[in-house]
């Protein structure tokens, strides 16, 4: 996972570049992580990184300028941004939508793929702040491991037996884009399944989507950012 952050992170540069300057590590230095169970190691360039004992990776770098997220009533625009960030890494978006924080306008977003040298699916997971300085984007990444597709099968067959799954119906609706049924951009096996729903994370507390919800969750309590010590380092 480690290599497939960076390699994300690498093609987040490249799709911003033309709109924001390189991430600097002394930016993202003024940023405390206060998340149980999380531990930093060494920096990854212009990324720094966490992880958890399981080996999950959650990484923070900082863009100058900022990112230009859609604002405003409604979601539609805003999800359609995230959507089009999730297709570029032929992924599927599960959720997407604007989130609380003390620090700035954000928006949270999670996409699945398929896993490169694994069976399942990897999760990641995209919380984007604008400060004053430009934005914090974090990023938490999770896979599959051991058995996988349980949870789909559980509740497939928990439906069916509760009458609210027809053979039919999973052909036509088991997995589609949560916001725009008919959207084909990607694979239809990264598409949203209704397994993905977040009614289904207390049955299955350990799985990685689980796991990516939670964390998403509590980032926006957990973040400290000193916006008068940058203000002050930007001028040095």
């Amino acid at each position: 996972l480690a290599f497939g952050e960076a390699a994300a992170m690498a093609w987040w540069n490249r799709l911003w570049c033309r709109r924001v300057f390189l991430p600097h590590i002394e930016r993202s230095s003024l940023v405390r992580l206060t998340l149980p169970g999380w531990s930093e190691g060494p920096s990854d360039k212009d990324m720094r990184i966490w992880r958890d004992s399981e080996g999950d990776v959650l990484s923070l770098s900082f863009l100058e300028k900022g990112l230009d997220f859609p604002r405003g009533p409604g979601e539609t625009n805003l999800r359609r941004w995230c959507r089009e960030i999730a297709q570029s890494r032929e992924g599927g978006l599960i959720e997407a939508q604007a989130m609380a924080c003390g620090l700035g306008p954000s928006v949270g977003f999670i996409y699945k793929r398929t896993q490169v040298q694994n069976t399942g699916y990897v999760y990641t997971g995209m919380f984007i702040t604008s400060v004053q300085l430009g934005s914090l984007v974090w990023t938490v990444v999770a896979g599959e491991r051991g058995t996988s597709g349980l949870r789909e099968a559980v509740v497939t067959a928990d439906l069916m037996k509760a009458g609210k799954l027809t053979l039919e119906a999973y052909e036509r609706c088991w997995a589609q884009d949560p916001y725009e049924p008919t959207y084909q951009g990607v694979d239809r096996i990264v598409l949203r399944f209704m397994s993905d729903d977040k009614n289904y994370d207390a049955q299955f507390p350990r799985h990685a989507l689980s796991k990516v919800r939670r964390v998403m969750a509590a980032l926006p309590e957990n973040v400290c950012f000193d916006s008068q010590e940058a203000s002050n380092s930007s001028r040095s």
